[in-house]
């Protein structure tokens, strides 16, 4: 097949796309083994991201003799797998009173459980399957920078105590974050004991290596037009199986009829030059703790193995293009970067004199309650899984265990998870989506504005954010 360019741009001295730094740093592949005329399989995955390629690993152990076929447009890893900030969490998205209308008490506790347990299996992977991934388990730091960011911060602690879900959770005053980092402004911190640092691109470049070593076929270069119950219409051919899993998370809006299904959001990151030992003296971060801010718009960042800062941010450009058309190829904007160079410099000051050397951005999927859903039909053998809301890390790995019990027909505890079977109204048609999800950005970066102004009390934009949005 021809070979595909994927574009850059620069800011200044910062290159911007290439897909991602991440991708950049491990070398971006051409894509490979292209779908050639029409075959069949015993399940064909639509998506060759991290819930597609956890699926086909799964499916693969549990029933060896299955042909499993993985379908992606660019390479294995294109997407937000290959972009994100790197955290591996047990943070999940929805709320809990979501979860309990669907099976009370012991369903939050059996959610939170589940996505506990997922960061120790997909360490275990990486170990068994010698997945180098630069993965250290430091735990989640949410740093409270502010009196309201505190009281958040404390309020959700105490949300999981109430729940009986706070195991591994704790408070660390200001002097006991300055121990670990020194951020700037911390009063307080909440710890999460389930997390880690991974480099995503070596994580799912990992994956795809295990999972092509069990025999899967992933057809690269393969765009899928169309998904019907028992096949997959690609612009190289149809495959037919009697299986067929949708796993595009953010891309699902390229699909006919599903553009209003999850809403694909951008998140943009910024990757700075390895720092000196001496910066990395002063700012400490021993620990690799994954980190965030408590702001509504919030910024988060990883110590990389190499020893560089890569920061994200919810509230930064660009967010969402108007009637869900997708990003092209990670180039975020010079605006964007800026944002994020500000924002470094504000958490960090010690660091304003390091080169920012990578800017890009990455596609995520946003359901209308912010709830993801993993849902197989044994009718039509149709299934999907997604809608994460940035915590795809590990919650792609849940998705590909619950699809694999759920295709195998095996009932197990995660298949009773409140994700399962879980349907969410669509989003409203344009411009009203478009409308409402810049105007919740506006308030919470308002809202930002004032609580870090000295408000004493969370602010009502934060809560009129949430209340248009649905969060």
């Amino acid at each position: 097949m021809a070979s595909r360019t994927y574009d850059t741009a620069s800011a200044g001295t910062t290159t911007l796309g290439g897909v991602s730094f991440w991708l950049q740093q491990v070398g971006v592949p051409e894509p490979s083994d292209a779908l050639e005329g029409d075959r069949t399989a015993d399940v064909c995955i639509v998506g060759g991201g991290l819930t597609g390629l956890w699926a086909a690993y799964y499916l693969k152990l549990a029933r060896p003799d299955w042909d499993v076929v993985v379908l992606e447009r660019e390479f294995a890893g294109f997407g937000a797998s290959g972009r994100n900030a790197g955290w591996l969490s047990s943070e999940l998205a929805g709320k809990y009173g979501t979860f309990a209308r669907r099976g009370g008490r012991d369903a939050v506790q059996a959610m939170v459980r589940a996505m506990n347990e997922t960061v120790d299996e997909v360490l275990t992977v990486c170990t068994s399957e010698g997945i180098d991934a630069d993965a250290h388990r430091g735990g989640v730091l949410r740093i409270a920078r502010n009196p309201v960011e505190e009281a958040r911060l404390r309020h959700e602690l105490a949300t999981d105590a109430e729940w009986d879900v706070a195991a591994g959770h704790r408070w660390l005053s200001g002097a006991e974050v300055d121990a670990r980092l020194r951020m700037s402004g911390a009063v307080g911190a909440a710890f999460n004991e389930y997390g880690a640092r991974i480099h995503p691109a070596k994580l799912v470049r990992g994956l795809a290596a295990v999972v092509r070593g069990l025999g899967v076929r992933i057809h690269e270069g393969t765009e899928v037009r169309s998904i019907e119950a028992g096949r997959a219409v690609t612009s190289h051919g149809t495959v037919t199986a009697p299986v067929v899993l949708r796993c595009l998370e953010g891309f699902t809006a390229g699909l006919p009829g599903l553009r209003r299904e999850w809403l694909p959001m951008n998140s943009s990151l910024i990757a700075t030059a390895p720092l000196p030992e001496e910066t990395w003296s002063e700012i400490g971060w021993e620990g690799r703790e994954v980190v965030a801010d408590g702001a509504n718009a919030y910024a988060c960042a990883q110590r990389t193995e190499d020893g560089r800062i890569v920061l994200g941010g919810r509230g930064m450009l660009p967010r969402y293009r108007y009637a869900s058309r997708p990003d092209h190829d990670g180039i975020t904007t010079s605006d964007a970067v800026a944002i994020l160079t500000r924002t470094l410099h504000d958490l960090f000051p010690m660091v304003r004199d390091a080169p920012i050397e990578h800017g890009w951005c990455g596609v995520l999927g946003v359901p209308r309650d912010w709830t993801p859903s993993m849902v197989f039909d044994p009718g039509t053998g149709l299934g999907w899984a997604g809608g994460y809301v940035g915590s795809g890390v590990s919650t792609t790995n849940l998705a590909g265990r619950v699809l694999r019990d759920l295709v195998t027909g095996v009932d197990t505890p995660l298949t009773r998870l409140p994700l399962v079977g879980h349907h969410v109204r669509k989003w409203e048609p344009e411009p009203v989506r478009w409308l409402g999800v810049r105007t919740m950005y506006h308030l919470y970066k308002a809202a930002d504005r004032r609580e870090a102004g000295g408000l004493q009390r969370e602010s009502r934009l934060t809560r009129l954010g949430a209340l248009i949005t649905g969060r």
